[in-house]
């Protein structure tokens, strides 16, 4: 092997050892390039968008690309084009004056606008950015912007959901300043109230609203709770790299059944990226079908951070029930959105089992769940 190896070193290296060194200048290899002339390639020019975590209208630390937002851009010709924001945030328009069916294609002003999805409001106030183009030859396009898109950001529409069940009666809500509210729910028994941030009061339920919306659970109970351990699970100590790996039992000191947690970006979808609440991992439930989190010893489920993988299942529906010993004793249901997790406030107190199925199979995403477990469950 010994002899092989120094062989093969000995034929590479032949050539230079046995011929003299061209007598070459070393512009042929460094030399400056030549300006004149169009360059005939592309580049891109993009619009940031971000999901503004603290509300505050900047982009700063904490805060997350926004994946699959549309944004528009209106050309000097009065056509337009849209593209998708990437799983960085960018979306992306190219810029050439040689290149087939680039976006950017004369000098003049365009105009790049956002749409937020459904339930999302501009915190910065840009969501429309006028910016003048010019021709540069020798650029990567030929042609440049005057300044790139500043960063956009888009934050939820804070909202507490909820199902009246057979009820038809106005539901009473009092918010952090004490100011009642009436909603009246719809032929399908669901509400939805308007609201900040605090501590609210719904019917007899306090609830506590943070910077996205809330669902809450049809029938709280009176049961006592779990004397424990609150543990909140985020999938970001379980696995290191980006892949994935089915939830082991024993992880927060229960047992997991069709859970699979995986890095963010994993499998690039959207509803992985958006609906990721803390640190860079998620869970799912596998393959779309039902799975289940339960314990010989009860425990309390406080509650948990939900969307959908991808955007083409939009308004799925989570079903979530729970069980003390054979009792089935909650069951609820909330839309799901690929854009932006909802907070489910369960608390589901000393059950032994809560499943999680989506109506039509597709994935949940799921992160920052809380359980209190007891010391015997551990």
């Amino acid at each position: 092997m010994l002899f092989s190896r120094a062989l093969r070193v000995l034929i590479v290296m032949a050539p230079v050892l046995l011929g003299p060194l061209p007598a070459i200048s070393q512009d042929i290899y460094y030399g400056s390039r030549d300006w004149n002339g169009p360059n005939n390639g592309s580049m891109n020019i993009s619009s940031f968008v971000f999901r503004d975590i603290n509300a505050n209208g900047t982009y700063d630390l904490g805060d997350r690309a926004f994946v699959d937002i549309a944004v528009e851009l209106l050309m000097p010709s009065g056509l337009f084009a849209m593209a998708r924001t990437n799983v960085g945030g960018y979306a992306n328009f190219n810029a050439s004056l040689a290149v087939a069916g680039a976006e950017i294609t004369e000098a003049g002003p365009y105009s790049f606008r956002v749409m937020p999805p459904p339930g999302w409001t501009i915190t910065t106030g840009n969501g429309e950015q006028t910016i003048p183009m010019s021709i540069l030859e020798g650029a990567p396009g030929d042609i440049v912007a005057a300044s790139l898109p500043q960063p956009v950001g888009l934050v939820p529409d804070i909202e507490i959901r909820g199902r009246s069940g057979a009820s038809s009666e106005a539901i009473v809500a009092a918010g952090p300043n004490g100011e009642a509210v009436r909603v009246q729910p719809d032929k399908h028994d669901n509400y939805s109230i308007t609201a900040t941030p605090g501590g609210w009061t719904v019917g007899a339920r306090e609830v506590e609203v943070g910077l996205m919306p809330v669902a809450l659970p049809q029938d709280w109970t009176d049961e006592t709770g779990t004397e424990g351990e609150a543990v909140i699970v985020g999938f970001d100590d379980l696995i290191v790299g980006d892949q994935l790996l089915k939830v082991p039992n024993g992880y927060g000191g229960l047992r997991w059944e069709n859970w699979v947690a995986t890095h963010g970006r994993f499998y690039e979808g959207e509803g992985y990226i958006n609906n990721t609440v803390s640190g860079e991992f998620v869970a799912y439930t596998s393959s779309g079908h039902p799975t289940a989190t339960f314990s010989d010893t009860p425990f309390d489920f406080v509650g948990g951070n939900f969307g959908v993988a991808w955007s083409s299942a939009e308004g799925e529906t989570l079903r979530i029930r729970a069980w003390r010993g054979d009792t089935l004793v909650h069951d609820d249901q909330f839309a799901l959105s690929a854009y932006g997790p909802v907070y489910f406030a369960a608390d589901y107190k000393s059950i032994t089992r809560v499943e999680f199925a989506t109506a039509h199979y597709w994935q949940a995403v799921a992160d920052d769940l809380e359980f209190v477990v007891s010391a015997a469950g551990r």
